[in-house]
């Protein structure tokens, strides 16, 4: 390998490294801010979940993007899905939430960012990348306990939307 192809492999692995770096800050800022919402409120309400989740509007915009290359197959997907069903969808993800939060008594009051962890999916949900999260929460008023929450990412173009968001755990520390 001769050194002009050397170096432009390194040029690109360099650019390709600071995009995605880009994009875990701006997923972890969206879940710090979330957390903060939700502290602020005292609640973990359906507004702010549903603020944080990708909007079907967008889904279906992004199904027409040709640049994405959506399979006709998720394409279909996508357009079939109807308001009032995406929006059930979203309802029953967040009410699995709140119960699970119940059953672990959080004070939503004292919940505090931790960390959002993360493994890239080159060929995600609806045939995209994304990443798979896991969101890391600390409740101050439980010592040695952290609570975790999936948090699943897919990639629109350049941009990370929250396309899934369920399964409240609780762990110890």
């Amino acid at each position: 390998m001769n050194k002009l192809t050397a170096t432009l492999l390194l040029f690109l692995f360099f650019q390709l490294s600071i995009a995605q770096n880009e994009t875990i800050t701006a997923m972890k800022a969206q879940m710090e801010e979330m957390t903060k919402q939700i502290a602020k409120k005292d609640a973990f309400t359906y507004t702010i979940f549903k603020e944080h989740m990708v909007a079907i509007e967008l889904l279906r915009k992004a199904a027409d993007a040709p640049e994405l290359r959506m399979s006709d197959k998720n394409k279909a997907i996508v357009k079939s899905l109807k308001r009032e069903g995406y929006n059930k969808l979203l309802k029953e993800d967040y009410d699995a939430i709140i119960t699970s939060a119940k059953s672990y008594n959080i004070n939503w009051k004292k919940v505090k960012y931790v960390e959002l962890l993360y493994k890239s999916k080159t060929v995600f949900k609806l045939g995209q990348p994304g990443f798979e999260g896991l969101l890391v929460l600390e409740d101050k008023t439980q010592k040695d306990i952290l609570f975790t929450l999936r948090v699943d990412f897919i990639m629109l173009g350049t941009d990370p939307y929250v396309l899934e968001m369920d399964d409240l755990k609780k762990e110890l520390k």
